[in-house]
């Protein structure tokens, strides 16, 4: 496989047509994340690793495309990876889920409709203010960066950037900080020109205390304030139903294959 260079991503633009994620467009504007194909000028496969998460398209039937099944983690840092395709496309599903040593589940996630919201900004700071006794919404800052990188739960909210440098540029997210320490938060995972993808996560030990929906609102709101589109895309009923609640539509369940090494 081939990485693809900056000046050759619109030559594979056209692949990834069906996929409608934040994370490959923000791929093929050049702001994060690596691709490779088997060949230029006319590539019959081609994969987009952003993080953890790894976008699958082409035509699955080829030698290519069975060769880049089975080698993927030679091309991925990530110890795991979650496969997304095109909804109409599942053959790659299938390809996926045929190489054991890749350790296949198929894991269903919950899809979210994307397109220019206008969030009821009342109902947001009432979740804003809902926040409990004892903790505080803080901005991310370089310290909150790093602690976000510190620990599984939380680097997805900072890892596509490069550095602290490169999220406080092009980045942003708020925190819920308790004794000092990140507990919960909403970020932007990804950003592309006029808009970004929203991770929302808590650590354990804090889940289920109204943490996570602060975050949420408030990023939604700095989102608004920017003219920035915030997609949101849900791993968990739980998310879904965060999702619905600040005001998003629900489009149905897609499949997915989780690997990992």
């Amino acid at each position: 496989m081939l990485e693809v260079k900056k000046n050759e991503r619109p030559q594979i633009a056209h692949l990834f047509k069906g996929i409608e994620d934040s994370m490959v467009i923000a791929y093929l504007q050049g702001y994060m994340g690596r691709a490779y194909v088997d060949a230029f000028p006319n590539p019959a496969v081609a994969m987009i690793v952003s993080g953890e998460y790894s976008f699958f398209a082409g035509d699955p039937t080829t030698a290519a495309a069975k060769e880049l099944a089975r080698t993927l983690f030679e091309y991925i840092e990530e110890d795991s990876t979650v496969a997304i395709y095109a909804d109409d496309n599942l053959g790659f599903r299938d390809l996926l889920l045929s190489v054991p040593e890749n350790h296949p589940i198929e894991v269903a996630r919950y899809g979210i409709v994307q397109k220019d919201y206008e969030f009821d900004r009342n109902r947001l700071q009432q979740f804003i203010d809902g926040l409990p006794e004892g903790f505080e919404l803080k901005q991310f800052d370089e310290d909150l960066y790093r602690q976000a990188m510190s620990e599984d739960w939380s680097k997805e909210f900072c890892e596509t950037f490069d550095s602290a440098e490169d999220y406080l540029k092009k980045g942003f997210g708020f925190a819920v900080v308790y004794q000092g320490h990140l507990v919960a938060g909403a970020s932007t995972m990804t950003v592309y020109d006029g808009g970004t993808e929203v991770q929302v996560a808590t650590k354990e030990e804090f889940q289920r205390r109204g943490l996570a929906m602060p975050c949420a609102a408030a990023l939604l709101l700095e989102c608004m304030n920017r003219k920035i589109r915030p997609c949101w895309d849900a791993a968990t009923l739980t998310s879904k139903h965060m999702a619905l609640k600040l005001g998003y539509e629900y489009k149905g369940e897609y499949s997915t294959v989780h690997m990992h090494r």
